[in-house]
């Protein structure tokens, strides 16, 4: 599946020239000629209206300071001499809180419009230097809602609506041989992987599920596990990636079992009655309350939780488009996880 997106980029400014230059076109006109063109080096840096912003975001020089993990002097510096090399007051003292002047509200808007494209500028280069193209590739887990996937997708679709996302349904195995070999840029697993950062997303909720009319339910008892265990079961295995070894040695074997490749197709099995199948409950949902399956009544354990995680090959640095999908997909993820969504 391949799905058209954008990214909002966004790179930290460490370090940036103090000078640029630009072209003042004198608009004096004779004889419908320019009159004349010449370049001008610039007085103010892009850091120092960073830092100025910060001020104004962040409730004064303290807050700025705290924010862009530099010390109060180091602001106070930049935004003295950015209003000298201007000659004029961008802010004033009132009291001991520094307040914006008219002069600086005039200059805010514009210089942040400057500063985010430079931003994007940075990260657009950044990207083309890790040489990843346009391309996000994402490898995720079955359990994984596609919804939040959209989600994060729409959040971002306002920036680089040119820019594609790649997107593969694997194994734990083959997330992890994937991702050492560096074949996806976000991986979404329920195990993490060792020599990677993994940013917990949200748990998901799996039932057993059967067609009403399936064996199973011909009793007046609950189920045990070792009923199950003579029963065929539809099991998810998606394509193997990377060294992977497939679902077909991660998950238990059981006789007669049906491997699939995704929750859809193993409900449209269920349906026909064959087998059972632990699902997400955010998946099987819908045809539950069509009463087109039903849950089994399992003695002890009647569901079980998978908790999935984020993890980013080690290409993926701060700014970068993968980056910044992968924050959108935390921020999606967060408030499923607060809603309750793929939970009991």
């Amino acid at each position: 599946m391949q799905v058209r997106y954008a990214m909002k980029l966004f790179a930290p400014l460490d370090s940036l020239p103090d000078t640029a230059h630009a072209i003042d076109i004198d608009t004096t006109f004779k004889s419908g000629a320019v009159q004349s063109c010449k370049a001008r080096t610039l007085r103010s840096s892009l850091k120092q209206w960073n830092m100025f912003h910060a001020v104004i975001d962040y409730d004064g020089f303290e807050g700025a300071a705290d924010h862009l993990h530099v010390t109060q002097s180091t602001i106070s510096h930049a935004v003295a001499k950015l209003q000298e090399q201007l000659g004029i007051a961008l802010l004033e003292l009132k009291g001991r809180k520094a307040q914006i002047t008219a002069e600086g509200l005039c200059l805010l808007e514009r210089s942040r419009e400057l500063v985010r494209h430079a931003n994007a500028l940075e990260a657009l280069a950044d990207t083309l230097r890790q040489g990843l193209g346009p391309e996000v590739r994402v490898a995720m887990d079955p359990g994984f809602p596609s919804d939040l996937l959209i989600q994060a997708t729409r959040q971002c679709s306002s920036s680089l609506p040119d820019m594609r996302l790649s997107v593969s349904e694997v194994t734990p195995d083959g997330a992890r041989g994937a991702l050492h070999a560096g074949e996806f840029d976000i991986v979404i697993g329920a195990q993490p992987v060792l020599g990677f950062a993994a940013d917990f997303l949200l748990e998901v909720e799996h039932i057993a599920v059967a067609h009403p009319a399936h064996p199973l339910f011909s009793g007046k008892r609950d189920i045990t596990h070792d009923e199950l265990n003579t029963h065929s079961q539809v099991v998810i295995a998606p394509a193997q990636h990377g060294n992977g070894t497939g679902m077909a040695e991660a998950a238990p074997h059981h006789p007669g079992s049906w491997r699939v490749c995704n929750p859809e197709r193993a409900i449209g099995i269920l349906r026909q009655g064959v087998g059972y199948a632990w699902l997400p409950r955010f998946q099987v949902q819908p045809a539950l309350d069509a009463r087109h399956l039903r849950l089994l009544p399992m003695a002890g354990a009647r569901h079980h939780r998978t908790r999935l995680y984020l993890m980013c090959a080690q290409s993926v640095v701060v700014g970068s488009v993968a980056r910044q999908f992968a924050d959108a997909l935390h921020l999606c993820s967060e408030r499923c996880h607060q809603a309750g969504a793929g939970q009991a």
